[in-house]
């Protein structure tokens, strides 16, 4: 019998969290891998951190019930496709028959009818979508949208020497080296000076370049503009030689893109991200502006874009060609746990981040356990 109720056990997928031999209710609680909240035996997509089931434990505990973790099929979270809803929140929508033979009296049988989950056991972001099938416990937490990126490769020092600064400020500093060129040419002209075109040049080059080169002229006003200018070249040297000097000695890398804006008009790099989740749905029914160009990429591209777990996602980003739409705190997860298992940074986070959200356990509506769940 031992050995019929583990073949029957792994035949439904069901993986048992805790045991009680109290006599409590059971319950099915349907989950999806979502590091570092929950980890399902086998998924590799997946990480051991798991505060999700931490908190049901206790809550348990404290209710008095126990609970057994099951998963959608599809191991999604839930997204209304086709008229239909998949992953966790179609689990509990589903009523599935249910026949139980007692194992002391074969003549002994029940069949009812029963939900194939309870409660949604991963933390899930509450959307308007979601909330007309399901139901929601208090926030348990609040995360930011994060665009997982390849890891950029080091900027080569070919071209090092124009680094330092920005093109605005060569611009400038190339016209301010004009400008008191011919200031400096048109006064002579004005006090019949007897210094020639290129001995102008050569100072104003001269101080430039730190040679020192003389400049004999007792004018006051000549004095204060040449003053000024070597004041100026001396604050520009020094910051151009400390800048060049750490570029040379420290490796330096510049991410692919920076915000979801250049992702969204990028022509090398594409959006991806889970399908059925919060990310795809508010970029798919986006009316206007940067979430709709991420939306049509979805439209245009779903196998490559729209993805069954962290892992394809993750993948796509070492690839090189995409950028991996998922909550923050879960991306830092698939980060440290893809470093650690190629033993090299692959992937990096973009600057910017978007969609700040809140997540929840999902109920049907009209639970029992809604109330009390909110209050502990």
């Amino acid at each position: 019998m031992f050995t019929l109720k583990r073949i029957f056990i792994l035949f439904i997928s069901l993986v048992t969290v805790t045991a009680n031999q109290l006599p409590l209710p059971s319950h099915l609680l349907a989950t999806s891998p979502e590091p570092p909240f929950v980890e399902i035996p086998g998924i590799k997509s997946s990480y051991n951190a798991l505060i999700a089931s931490d908190t049901l434990n206790l809550l348990a505990a404290r209710l008095q019930f126990s609970l057994t973790i099951t998963h959608p099929p599809d191991f999604l979270f839930g997204g209304f496709k086709n008229g239909q809803w998949d992953g966790i929140v179609g689990q509990l929508l589903r009523k599935v028959n249910f026949f139980e033979i007692s194992s002391k009296n074969f003549f002994y049988y029940r069949f009812f009818i029963i939900k194939e989950a309870d409660m949604g056991a991963s933390l899930n972001a509450i959307t308007y979508a979601r909330y007309t099938a399901v139901d929601f416990s208090v926030p348990v937490i609040y995360d930011v949208t994060g665009i997982l990126i390849p890891f950029p490769d080091e900027t080569s020092k070919i071209m090092a020497a124009f680094l330092p600064f920005s093109i605005e400020v060569w611009i400038a500093f190339i016209s301010s080296t004009f400008l008191v060129y011919f200031t400096l040419l048109i006064e002579g002209k004005i006090n019949s000076s007897r210094k020639k075109f290129g001995d102008h040049a050569m100072w104003v080059v001269g101080i430039i370049t730190g040679q020192g080169v003389g400049y004999n002229e007792n004018r006051l006003g000549l004095r204060l503009a040449a003053a000024t200018w070597c004041l100026t070249m001396v604050v520009f040297i020094y910051v151009y030689t400390g800048v060049l000097t750490a570029l040379l000695a420290v490796p330096n890398y510049v991410p692919i893109i920076n915000t979801l804006d250049e992702l969204a008009t990028s022509s090398t790099i594409k959006p991806v991200t889970i399908k059925s989740t919060a990310v795809d749905d508010i970029m798919l029914n986006a009316k206007n502006g940067t979430y709709k160009l991420i939306g049509d990429t979805f439209r245009k591209y779903p196998n490559e874009t729209l993805v069954a777990n962290t892992l394809i996602g993750v993948q796509r980003a070492v690839e090189g060609k995409y950028g991996f739409l998922e909550p923050r705190m879960s991306l830092l997860s698939l980060m440290e746990n893809d470093r650690k298992e190629h033993n090299s940074c692959r992937v990096t986070l973009a600057k910017q981040t978007f969609y700040p959200r809140a997540f929840a356990y999902f109920l049907p509506k009209k639970s029992p356990f809604k109330d009390a769940f909110d209050r502990q």
